[in-house]
Formats: C-alpha cells, structure tokens, sequence
C-alpha cells in the first residue's frame, strides 16, 4: 500500500475531487483500492502534484497506469477495469474524450469485448 500527498494546482481548493478530500490545495489518497489507484491516475493525468507521503512504501505500487507510466492499455486489464477506467472520463473534457476513443479503439482492434464496446454505443446514444 502507498499513500500519496497531492497538491491541488489551486493551492485554496478545499472540496472534494475523485473522493479525495483537500484542504488548501493539499490532499491524500492510498493505492490500496481500486478507487485510490484510480484517483491516483487521474491526478496525475491533471497535472496535480503526487508525492510519497512521509512514512509511505519507497516503491510505489501500481498506480492504475500501466508499467512504465505508458497510456492505459484495456488488452491488459478485465472487462470491469476498463469499464471502470472509461467510467473515470468526462467525455465533455477534450483530453478524456480523446482518451475515451483511444481506449475503444485499441478494444474494438484487440479483444472487443461487448461489455465495454457497449459504452461507445452509450456515448453515441
């Protein structure tokens, strides 16, 4: 398990984002579930700044992103995940509108998977 500092890029935020609580910009958020890896990536993804909190693991877990920080690829993750990572983006958001299409392509030229083709359907609806 690995906990994570992150620092909001507005340092007054106070509020929640992704079931991260922050106060003055400044949150924490553990990687031992499947929400906190999650949160995790998209922090990262956001810019949002991650260290180890102090008295944290040296060596981060996986964080939700592939080995190597690379793009997330759905032919190494169940179903659920990539449902679930989908589910994560606004697709009203330029960027995670882009990474929606990316990851339902590399599915529909990989393992096309009804279940998360089905959320390309959903989104054309």
């Amino acid at each position: 398990m690995t906990t994570y500092t992150i620092t909001s890029p507005d340092p007054e935020y106070s509020g929640e984002s992704c079931g991260v609580a922050f106060i003055n910009g400044t949150g924490s958020v553990s990687t031992h579930t499947k929400a906190g890896r999650q949160a995790v990536e998209y922090f990262r993804r956001r810019g949002y700044g991650l260290t180890l909190a102090p008295g944290a693991d040296e060596a981060p877990e996986h964080s939700g992103l592939d080995e190597g920080n690379e793009a997330f690829d759905p032919a190494t993750h169940d179903a659920a995940e990539v449902v679930d990572y989908l589910d994560q983006l606004d697709v009203n958001d330029p960027e995670d509108e882009a990474e929606f299409s990316r990851v339902i392509a590399a599915e529909r030229a990989g393992k096309a998977r009804k279940t998360v083709l089905a959320l390309a359907l959903d989104e054309k609806g």
